[in-house]
């Protein structure tokens, strides 16, 4: 079974957690046992005991409580022999539960605010001063342990991508800011950008709406000065991006990950396993590729990558959707061609890939392994036609499918699809639609567009195509008298076109009627035909960069910065989501760490690292919220009877407790319902 191969990453990934959450116990312990607050247990883990220890009675099976209560009965009772002041005032226990402890202090519980107690070293009779430390201290030793992490991390070496621009998305900020693929990006807003997710986090932490100036170093080893101002996307879950995605080598990916893929793979695109692992990329289009010729031997790695897939990336730009020729060399140094088509890339916002308005069609591009299709639908079938009880949907974009999809499902009904495959059409009937989490419906299948053929699935409203009455499923048949075959070929003569020069189109209407119109097209809507990119879909191995230091001191900044980042992003995004900027589905709750927690530990023990750190610093963030029953409710109420001179009544911080745990279980089970459907 899958699930057996992560098992050693499992395994670390809950004992990492575990460790998170004593460290921030163990921060509670030492303060309290510094102010002098007498503490009855420290656990480690939660449930009953297997086995606890106390200074002088030495190990036990189980609690010793019971033990020293039976003890001190007999001690009372006047038996001989009989000392417990040797022994310890505290328990320490080893739980059943191994995630996290608990620090059990004389006249302190969490969910009893006015539990009091006459010892005078009863963590209710010290001072307010004495009692924030305590308070505070388990959030301050999980900022202490996210830092030092970080640091360790840093130390021993953190293998992740590089600051390298690996692709670029049509109409993002970069393509708007100019940069180019392979471009290594030195500064953002004046920090240096060690490495891929550093860009990520400060571009998420940057203000919106706001230009910021980079620095970058393009692959020819020129530098510049340019501007770039981040903007929201749907791929980036409502946190600002720059449209760019880490960069890849010309090699195919290693035989361990493809055999774990193999399902995936089958699944997908045949272009996805154009290049085997163990091959490399060496020349595009018959020439080589510049970086691999002698005089660029001494070139750094990441470099030299930096030089390849620029070169690719141009080849493929200028291949106007026509193959693209590689050529593969394999460990034994023998060749191969492969020819592989382009398709459009994505488009940045939530806007789709159109032409002045005018939508292709949808295509299937891949499939899940769950999906309801599988073993019926295959990746290249073109999508004619999706009907259920309510009537049929021709030509549908993939806008258009998914919400049919996902209507139909809601409604309980079944669904029909038509397809075009290898020139023959093909219907699946019946189809039960399946749950693709945040309680949408639909097939199960990556969908893109159908740029082989010219038939237009639908007519953005106010577009120009719009205005000029150009109807949906109509097919175009020629562009300022060019005849065109596919939107390659749309593409291209548009984006020669001149504003305010009306565009000629030819298009055959769905009864089969010939028909011309003059489409005004605007400025904007040129400069968006334009900016369409072409992309080649490979699967290559991703570029790594360690980022590793020998100096302690420099590790131990790195580490304070990153921890300080972290946090920051925390607040700013609990911030945004109070504004509506960002969607409270983008909040992860057990489910959703343990899933994400388990692919970072697949990934190594560097990334197991980094994201425990990351976590340690927002566990630190979450405990110090002022919500009623986490350390930040209890700080508030303690600056509360700071000001006031006494304490909140018996009955405020009783009612505040209720209402801070209704809001804890409440988001415990909004997130976990979210992650179950998300993932499961």
């Amino acid at each position: 079974m899958e699930w057996l191969s992560s098992a050693p990453s499992i395994i670390l990934l809950v004992l990492g957690f575990g460790f998170v959450i004593f460290f921030h116990e163990l921060g509670h312990f030492l303060a309290a046992k510094w102010v002098g607050i007498k503490v009855e247990q420290f656990a480690v883990g939660f449930g009953q005991a297997i086995l606890s220890w106390r200074k002088g009675m030495g190990i036990s099976i189980g609690s010793s409580g019971k033990k020293l209560e039976e003890l001190k009965r007999q001690e009372q009772s006047g038996v001989a022999g009989i000392d417990t002041s040797k022994y310890s005032e505290t328990e320490y226990r080893l739980n059943w539960i191994p995630l996290g402890g608990y620090v059990k202090m004389l006249g302190q519980d969490d969910m009893n605010p006015n539990s009091q107690a006459e010892d005078p070293r009863a963590f209710n009779k010290k001072s307010i001063g004495a009692r924030m430390i305590v308070v505070s201290a388990g959030v301050i030793m999980n900022i202490i342990l996210a830092a030092i992490g970080f640091m360790v991390l840093f130390l021993m070496g953190f293998n992740a991508p590089p600051a390298v621009v690996g692709n670029i998305t049509a109409g993002s900020p970069a393509q708007k800011a100019g940069l180019e693929v392979g471009d290594r990006i030195l500064y953002f807003n004046g920090a240096y950008q060690h490495d891929f997710t550093k860009i990520s986090l400060n571009v998420a932490l940057s203000q919106p709406g706001k230009p910021i100036p980079i620095y970058v170093e393009h692959p020819d080893g020129t530098r510049e000065h340019l501007t770039i101002e981040p903007q929201a996307d749907s791929a980036t879950r409502g946190f600002l991006g720059l449209g760019i995605s880490p960069a890849m080598e010309l090699r195919g990916i290693k035989t361990k990950d493809a055999a774990t893929m193999e399902e995936s793979l089958r699944l997908s695109s045949p272009s996805m396993s154009a290049v085997r692992p163990g091959e490399r990329i060496v020349a595009i289009n018959g020439k080589m590729i510049p970086s691999l010729e002698a005089d660029n031997a001494k070139l750094k790695h990441a470099d030299q990558v930096r030089k390849n897939i620029h070169f690719l990336d141009q080849a493929v730009q200028d291949s106007g959707g026509k193959d693209v020729e590689l050529t593969l060399e394999n460990a034994a140094g023998q060749t191969r061609t492969e020819k592989i088509k382009p398709s459009f890339g994505m488009v940045y916002g939530a806007d789709s890939l159109n032409f002045g308005g005018m939508v292709p069609r949808t295509t299937v591009v891949s499939l899940i392994n769950e999906s309801v299709v599988k073993g019926k639908m295959q990746p290249g079938d073109v999508i004619l036609a999706v009907s259920d009880s309510s009537g049929q949907k021709s030509n549908p974009s993939a806008d258009e499918l998914k919400q049919w999809l996902d209507d139909a499902g809601h409604r309980g009904e079944k669904v029909s699809v038509k397809v075009l495959r290898d020139g023959k059409e093909l219907t699946f009937a019946d189809i039960t639609l399946g749950n693709i989490g945040n309680r949408h419906y639909g097939l199960g299948v990556g969908l893109g567009f159908d740029d082989q053929h010219p038939v237009l699935a639908q007519i953005l409203t106010d577009s120009a195509a719009a205005k000029a009455q150009i109807p949906a499923g109509a097919t175009l048949t020629a562009i300022n008298g060019q005849p065109v075959q596919n939107w390659f070929d749309v593409q291209k003569i548009l984006a020669s076109a001149e504003a305010k020069q009306p565009v000629q189109i030819a298009y055959t209407a769905e009864g089969g009627q010939s028909l011309k119109t003059a489409v005004d097209m605007s400025a904007e809507e040129l400069a968006t035909v334009r900016s369409h990119r072409f992309v080649l879909p490979l699967l290559l191995q991703e570029l790594i960069e360690p980022r590793q230091t020998n100096n302690p001191a420099l590790a131990a900044w790195w580490g304070v910065v990153e921890t300080r980042d972290f946090v920051l992003q925390f607040y700013l995004t609990l911030k945004r989501m109070v504004q509506g900027t960002i969607s409270y589905t983008n909040m992860m709750g057990p489910v959703g760490i343990f899933v994400a927690g388990t692919h970072f530990a697949d990934k190594g023990t560097d990334w197991l690292i980094w994201f425990l750190a990351m976590i340690s610093a927002n566990l630190a963030v979450v405990n110090f919220l002022p919500i009623p029953i986490v350390d930040g409710g209890l700080f508030t109420f303690l600056i509360i009877e700071k000001i006031q001179g006494r304490p909140l009544s018996a009955r405020t911080q009783s009612i505040a407790q209720i209402v801070g745990l209704a809001i804890l279980v409440s988001v415990f089970l909004l997130v976990t319902y979210q992650d179950i459907t998300r993932h499961l």
